[in-house]
């Protein structure tokens, strides 16, 4: 059997998903809401479980099939022959691809069935699951398309799933009456939007010098053209095909900018997390943010022709080089950023654009297993560090819930005019445990007060504390996601940073410097987090009546927290230069398993003018050196913060032991405070502007009433009065006219006597016989 004929499911089952939910869903949750949530929720739960075990299908037919990649054509899509423009609407199975597959479904799956007993109660709980299977769809398309154009379609389809998901609260008013939620989603939309003009102008660019789209055409051409040092005709221009191969990498780099949100394009992903917290774990930390990345990797052949040639950007930067320094310095930056933040899930936010940064960075100098490696494996902690953010919210509702319940007074009162006053009158109306927390954490979103606010937000760490011991399933598995994110042995984010250090240690010293300051960093403020969470003692009553998630949960965090140890077997180095050598660029056994596997998809070559030569790997051995380094960074990073934060804040009223530091200042100046108080406000001015006159004085007033309507009906006018009346009706009537004088004057000569009617023919005699003799004469 070929198994290969099996990928087309891929996208299928999502489909399936999303139509059953989306025409039927809402019936089946208004006739049995108990029923109908497990319903849609395990049918969209098994549809990604069918699209995982489909993926790992396909895993195993690759290995059968020798790694080989196979292309499974599914119709032709575009054929314009005048243009010599064919697209084919084709899944391409390679290493590359299933890795993706494998991760967007499994994630996805433990995901889905969180999200299960997380929106239990919500009104909108099967259009949340339809968005989720959609999303699902999208993403699958856009890690499986065989060209450019169809990644595309995946690309452009997570942009709108992340806008539809980001405002799924989208009636949500903050406590200025503003709403946050759809406001977020719009700026996504917005940003990602930049980005997306990048990639169809790069597009533009590979066609127009290659004649095609296809991953394998493209490469091949550009192969073979900087061999050869090929010119382009560009609008009468003669470009190098380097400086075409420059402008399409840079391109990308706007779109990788856009999507997984780096420096300058990386301010919508903290407001992203107004979206329900199933989204901020499936779309912006283990999915859609890392689709950027993906393209970046599947790109390497372009990139690495770049860094090859030498061109520069303006003479000044490579492109493989910008992308390095873009990727560390907002690993830095964003690592710095998150230090100022008191709601859980940003943190967790501007981490993930911190990790997101590590990733790119790894590709920009040439590391794209390291790059993947980490991909994998901070899709795995990631994903826990939010669902576990999202049972740490649950658990606070639940204990804000009780005091409402308790009818507490005093330091349980002060949430009841807060943000979770919605959520403590939505459970006491009998919607359930599961649902007490969705309606205050939709309002939670817009309340990020500082500590003189005391409306109750089940989202701010401030009011957390001492949760270890009312939450301990949450507080082991965050734990071990915390510390893998820290980067602390054995765990998988050790392994997978350790390589990406390990790689630019050799390639560029600065980039080092600057992602082991990012480590450090990042190892600082999750000990923040983790003592403000769940050390020291409750500083608020909720904190003290928390509970533990129920188990539909906590299952889906174990399973991640299993991952997120085990995760770094999947391409442990050696231990030794020597075993290294002894196995000479291949591996053996347990190791560098991911290396081997994506070795197939990922080309790693230096083009010269003699031809193709293998290109030095990934240093594939620990340096005792650089993990030493980073280990003393990450338990620096986490001694430090436990000296700042130990015992603190006693009390959700205190201000920051950082408040009054420099590092405080930098971290509160991102470019977002520069978008939302310089750029948006002009934005929107001049938006007001082309509303108000261009729109509507201009257009509206002028163009069409003025001109347009007013020619119109001058001319309606005319051709109605004058044209249609006194021509058309003229010609008509005339035509009648004359008719009727001649019938009145033949009439005369019906009289009706036979005397008349025989001279007639007398006459009429006469006229004939004096024809004829004239005629004959």
């Amino acid at each position: 059997m070929n198994t290969f004929a099996l990928a087309p499911l891929i996208l299928i089952l999502p489909v399936i998903g999303l139509l059953l939910n989306g025409l039927f869903g809402r019936r089946f949750v208004e006739a049995n809401p108990a029923n109908g949530e497990r319903l849609t929720g395990w049918l969209a739960s098994l549809m990604t479980i069918g699209a995982f075990v489909v993926s790992l299908t396909l895993f195993l037919s690759l290995l059968a099939h020798e790694f080989h990649p196979v292309i499974t054509p599914l119709f032709t899509w575009i054929n314009i022959p005048s243009a010599n423009f064919l697209v084919n609407w084709a899944l391409r199975i390679d290493t590359l691809s299933v890795t993706m597959m494998l991760v967007v479904t499994g994630v996805g799956a433990l995901i889905h069935i969180y999200a299960i007993g997380y929106m239990h109660g919500d009104p909108d709980f099967s259009r949340f699951f339809t968005y989720l299977n959609l999303f699902i769809f999208f993403m699958l398309i856009l890690v499986s398309g065989s060209n450019y154009l169809v990644m595309f379609v995946g690309w452009e389809g997570v942009g709108l799933c992340s806008y539809l998901l980001i405002s799924f609260w989208w009636a949500r008013l903050d406590k200025d009456g503003v709403p946050a939620n759809a406001n977020a989603g719009r700026k996504a939309m917005v940003m990602n939007r930049i980005g997306d003009f990048g990639v169809i102008l790069a597009m533009i660019l590979l066609f127009w010098t290659f004649g095609s789209l296809d991953y394998e055409a493209v490469f091949t051409s550009a192969t073979q053209f900087y061999q050869e040092n090929r010119v382009v005709l560009f609008g009468g221009m003669s470009l190098p095909i380097t400086t075409v191969l420059t402008a399409v990498t840079a391109l990308f780099l706007l779109g990788v900018a856009g999507k997984s949100a780096q420096i300058p394009l990386y301010t919508w992903l903290p407001d992203a997390m107004a979206g329900p917290t199933p989204v901020s774990a499936l779309i912006h930390a283990a999915t859609m943010v890392t689709a950027g990345v993906y393209l970046l990797v599947r790109s390497n052949v372009l990139y690495e022709i770049v860094r090859d040639s030498g061109a520069l950007i303006f003479g000044l930067i490579s492109t493989p080089d910008l992308v390095a320094w873009i990727g560390a310095l907002t690993a830095l930056f964003a690592g710095l950023i998150a230090f100022s933040q008191n709601d859980i899930k940003k943190v967790l936010a501007y981490s993930t654009v911190s990790q997101l940064g590590f990733m790119v960075a790894a590709a920009g100098t040439g590391a794209y297993v390291a790059a993947m490696f980490h991909l994998v494996t901070h899709a795995f902690f990631k994903a826990l560090l939010f669902l576990g953010s999202g049972s740490v919210i649950h658990g606070m509702e639940h204990g804000h819930h009780h005091l409402a319940h308790a009818g507490h007074g005093a330091h349980g009162a002060q949430g009841s005019g807060g943000a979770g006053e919605q959520g403590s009158s939505h459970a006491a109306s009998g919607s359930g445990h599961g649902a007490a927390h969705l309606s205050a954490e939709a309002d939670a979103n817009q309340v990020h007060g500082n500590a003189d606010d005391d409306g109750f937000d089940p989202q701010d760490m401030r009011y957390m504390g001492g949760l270890r011991h009312r939450m301990p399933t949450t507080f082991i598995v965050y734990l071990i996601g915390s510390l893998a994110l820290a980067g602390i042995l054995p765990l998988a984010g050790f392994w997978s940073k350790d390589e990406i250090l390990l790689h630019d240690a050799t390639y560029s010293t600065p980039i080092f410097i600057i992602l082991v300051i990012a480590a450090l960093g990042t190892a600082f403020y999750v000990a923040r987090q983790l003592i403000m969470v769940f050390f020291g003692r409750p500083r608020h009553a909720a904190a003290e009546h928390a509970a533990e998630s129920p188990r539909l949960m906590t299952t889906p965090l174990i399973v991640l927290a299993v991952l997120t140890v085990l995760g770094g077997l999947l391409n442990l180095p050696y231990l030794t230069p020597a075993m290294a050598e002894a196995n000479h660029d291949h591996a053996a056994g347990i190791f560098l398993m991911l290396e081997q596997w994506l070795e197939h998809s990922i080309a790693s070559f230096e083009l010269t003018a003699e031809g193709i030569l293998s290109m030095p790997k990934t240093p594939v051995y620990l340096s005792l050196l650089v993990a030493g380094i980073s280990t003393l960074a990450a338990v620096g990073g986490l001694i430090l913060g436990y000296l700042v934060y130990r015992g603190r804040p006693r009390d959700y009223r205190e201000p920051d032991r950082l408040a009054r530091t420099p590092i405080w200042w930098w971290s509160v100046l991102p470019l977002n405070t520069l978008y939302m108080r310089g750029f948006v406000p002009l934005f929107n001015r001049f938006a007001a502007w082309l509303a108000d006159k261009v729109d509507w004085e201009f257009w509206h007033d002028f163009i069409h009433d003025r001109v347009i309507r007013d020619i119109f009906v001058t001319g309606a006018d005319f051709l109605a009065h004058v044209l249609d009346a006194q021509g058309v009706d003229g010609l008509v009537n005339g035509a009648g006219s004359a008719t009727r004088r001649i019938a009145g004057a033949l009439r005369l000569t019906q009289t009706g006597y036979a005397r008349t009617y025989a001279l007639a023919v007398l006459l009429g005699a006469v006229g004939l016989l004096v024809y004829f003799l004239l005629m004959a004469g």
